[in-house]
């Protein structure tokens, strides 16, 4: 089956390294290293096909830049300080003033008719840049190939519009119903662990763990945790305290070292009050240690009311003396919550592969 392609990139230059940005506050970043990748994102601009983009790229490589496209482009580059350039289909623009100057419909910034006409525009802006020559390598469809499958698990090219292959993806129902217990370990159970895994260590004293029972101690193995009660709404077995976690007088003030909740606060109508109340139980010095799903299946438990967001959670957690994130996530992940497939059907490296604009789990350690 044939393969189509477009360029999917936001380029900028940092450190006279050229970088594709991927958020909004380029916390994601990739560096664009050889000079065959700037050449190929060019191509893809106006080709879609690996067999006519390959022809494409050898006429760029027997042919020289022309010397006019050179000093046009010199221009543009030294002269901003907040340079962007946008990549798509039959698209290249050029902004000095960010992202704000991509919108604009100024003729000057859009130099896509350019492009097509002398497809040297990427080479032109960054020759000043540290890349890789290594253009003469790729001397056979294969290898050009293979470069191409490689800038699309990088991000910088996609399948062409109307050309994605949905496979078992494009379905009316999930994979699994129930958050992907019917396949293996859901993904959000994924993130619980490996965020317990690193804050273990500091879940020492006297425990309260708020939606939970006594056997989540030996099940979380918190083996510092010196006394552990349980905070629920209704009697069950392993409950301690039963009340509600927006009464502050459930709990005597600051009378714990420790409280955990995980993925509780979603289904708490004020969350802001459950934060409070946390605040004034805990003792000076203590932590508490919070999971919400910020992509996840609704599920009642009795209700569900929130998918709290990082910036979400600073704010209901400003009081604290101080407070650290652990987020996890990415496109695939968030994807694979959704749809209720397993983490087992992932690998490692899918999982911990990180994107700040996709959080799956929003965790966050926060001292009194």
């Amino acid at each position: 089956m044939k393969k189509f392609y477009v360029s999917s990139a936001l380029l900028t230059v940092k450190n006279f390294q050229v970088v594709a940005i991927f958020d909004s506050n380029r916390n994601k970043t990739q560096i664009v290293a050889n000079k065959s990748w700037l050449v190929i994102l060019e191509v893809f601009i106006h080709e879609q096909s690996l067999e006519a983009a390959y022809q494409r790229f050898q006429q760029i490589n027997s042919s020289l830049v022309p010397e006019h496209l050179l000093n046009q482009c010199k221009q543009v580059r030294y002269d901003s300080d907040d340079l962007l350039i946008w990549l798509t289909h039959k698209v290249l623009k050029i902004s000095k003033q960010g992202l704000f100057g991509l919108r604009s419909a100024d003729p000057q910034s859009n130099f896509s008719a350019i492009s097509q006409e002398n497809p040297y525009v990427l080479l032109c802006l960054f020759n000043q840049e540290i890349l890789i020559a290594d253009e003469p390598k790729i001397h056979s469809f294969e290898d050009f190939s293979q470069t191409v499958e490689y800038l699309e698990t990088l991000g910088l090219l996609s399948p062409a519009v109307n050309t994605l292959d949905w496979g078992d993806l494009k379905r009316r129902f999930p994979i699994c119903h129930h958050f992907g217990f019917t396949r293996g370990t859901p993904v959000d159970r994924y993130y619980l662990d490996k965020f317990i895994s690193e804050i273990r260590h500091q879940v020492v004293g006297s425990v309260l763990e708020i939606g939970g029972v006594l056997r989540n101690k030996e099940f979380y193995q918190l083996s510092l945790a010196t006394e552990y009660q349980t905070l629920e709404l209704v009697f069950e077995p392993g409950v301690t305290v039963v009340g509600d976690a927006h009464d502050s007088t459930v709990i005597m003030p600051e009378s714990v070292d420790t409280i955990l909740l995980f993925n509780v606060l979603e289904h708490c109508h004020n969350p802001w009050v459950v934060v409070q109340n946390i605040h004034s139980w805990l003792r000076v010095g203590g932590k508490c240690f919070c999971v919400v799903p910020s992509a996840q299946k609704l599920h009642s438990g009795p209700k569900d009311y929130w998918r709290p967001l990082p910036d979400g959670m600073k704010q209901l957690f400003q009081d604290f003396s101080e407070y650290n994130f652990h987020i996890y996530g990415n496109p695939l992940t968030v994807l694979a919550s959704f749809m209720g497939i397993a983490a087992e059907e992932l690998s490692t490296e899918d999982l911990d592969d990180f994107h700040p604009d996709y959080p799956v789990s929003t965790c966050i350690a926060a001292l009194k």
